[in-house]
This record gives C-alpha cells, sequence and structure tokens, in this order.
C-alpha cells in the first residue's frame, strides 16, 4: 500500500519478534545488479531500477544471513509465483517498501514458515479499509482507536499483519490467500496479533499454527508470523 517512507532510523530492527534461531537483518536500499549471482540477474533484467535495487539488496542481505548459518552464498532466484527460491532445508521471507529491506531465514523443522512485512507507520486511507479489513476487524479498529489518525495506522497495521501471515503460510498451503480470508486480532498491550484463515476453505494442517508479533519502530511498522509444525518455545515466544 503505497505511503511516504521515512528514512530508516537505528531503530529500525526485527530484535525480539521472531525465536533466536531466526537469523533477521533489516538494510536501506542500496545494492544493484552488480551485487546479483548470474542465476539470480535474469528475473530482474527486464526490470526497473528500483525494482533492481530492492531485489539486490534482498539477496545481498540474505546472502549474509546464509554464512550466519554455515551455508555457501547461493543464489536465491525467484520460483515461478515469485516467492524466493530458498535452498534446500531452508525457510525465509523478504519485505520491502521504499527505503527498507528485511529478511528472515531460519532451518526447516519446527520453524515451517516464516513471514515479514514491513511498511510505513502511517494511516491507510479509509477507502481501503473495506478492501483488506473484515467488518470485524473495522469494529475492532474504531473500538481500540479514538483519533482518525490512530485509527488508519491500526487499519496499517492489520495490511502489514496480514502480508506476514501469507507469506508464513504459502509453502503450507501452496495457494494465494484474499484479503478477506484471513482476520487479524490485535493484541495492543501484548504487541502480538493472531491471524484465522475463514471462510469455506480455512483451515492449516492438524498441529500447525502461526504466531504473530509486531513492533512500531523507526517510523515503520514490522509484522512478524512464524508457522510451527512442531512444539514452539516453552517460553511462548515465536
Amino acid at each position: 500500500m503505497s505511503a511516504a517512507t521515512p528514512t530508516p532510523s537505528g531503530e529500525v530492527s526485527l530484535a525480539g519478534l521472531f525465536d533466536a534461531s531466526v537469523r533477521t537483518a533489516v538494510s536501506p536500499i542500496e545494492a544493484g545488479l552488480e551485487d546479483l549471482l548470474p542465476a539470480e540477474r535474469e528475473a530482474v533484467s527486464r526490470a526497473v531500477p528500483k525494482r533492481q535495487r530492492e531485489f539486490a539488496t534482498a539477496r545481498r542481505v540474505a546472502r549474509r544471513l546464509l554464512a550466519e548459518l554455515g551455508r555457501p552464498p547461493l543464489a536465491i532466484p525467484r520460483n515461478p509465483d515469485r516467492t524466493p527460491a530458498w535452498p534446500d532445508g531452508l525457510v525465509g521471507s523478504i519485505s520491502h517498501c521504499d527505503a527498507l529491506v528485511a529478511v528472515v531465514l531460519a532451518e526447516r523443522g519446527a520453524i515451517a514458515g516464516l513471514g515479514v512485512d514491513v511498511e510505513p507507520d502511517q494511516p491507510l486511507e479509509a477507502v481501503l479499509w473495506p478492501r483488506i479489513c473484515t467488518p470485524r476487524e473495522i469494529d475492532a479498529i474504531a473500538a481500540t482507536r479514538d483519533t482518525d489518525a490512530g485509527r488508519g495506522r491500526a487499519a496499517r497495521l492489520v495490511f502489514c499483519a496480514k502480508e506476514a501471515f501469507y507469506k508464513s503460510v504459502h509453502p503450507t498451503l501452496q495457494r494465494v490467500l484474499g484479503f478477506h480470508e484471513v482476520e487479524v486480532a490485535i493484541d495492543w498491550e501484548r504487541r502480538r496479533y493472531e491471524a484465522l484463515l475463514v471462510g469455506a476453505r480455512a483451515g492449516l494442517p492438524r498441529g500447525v499454527r502461526v504466531d504473530g508479533r509486531f513492533a512500531q519502530r523507526g517510523g515503520f511498522s514490522i509484522a512478524a508470523a512464524t508457522l510451527w509444525s512442531g512444539s514452539p518455545p516453552t517460553d511462548g515466544a515465536p
């Protein structure tokens, strides 16, 4: 969703949003085609320069996280559905806005999927709310925020949370979700959210659940989603 993007500051991080086993990083957008491996360059060779910089920065950051996991600096091309083609045995997620890239990466195991989304922490235009939010979400926004700006920021956070959720479950569901197929309940005090699939095609496999957290830092809204296929940490952190 378009909005004027703030300049990233030192306050922007993903700290505390994922389990300790997940590698995370944020970066200003500063790479170019020269930073890409041949298998990646073809994916954006015809893209506009802005898209090329976003793509290249994400891959450069992702290779740094691969090194932290003891993996070689492999190419990360795109799948046919345009999602990142992570190396075997890994799950990850990428998000970017006009000034910032966020990348998360983990070994596949108890963690079956990851999602991250970064958006400017600015009000979402009210005309877009019905497109993004269910009636129950709009009612919750109105009940918990008492200014137009506060309600608009909450609506943008709902959008952000849904995007992170979509990314975390996509490897399992293997289909694109509509905005109204997911309903988000935000716990403002605990800085967590719950996202549930709704409708006739709802449901995740038995024993699978998604934990969501969010933060509003340095002018950005950040949503994190961890899809657990095994037992999550005993402290309840995603």
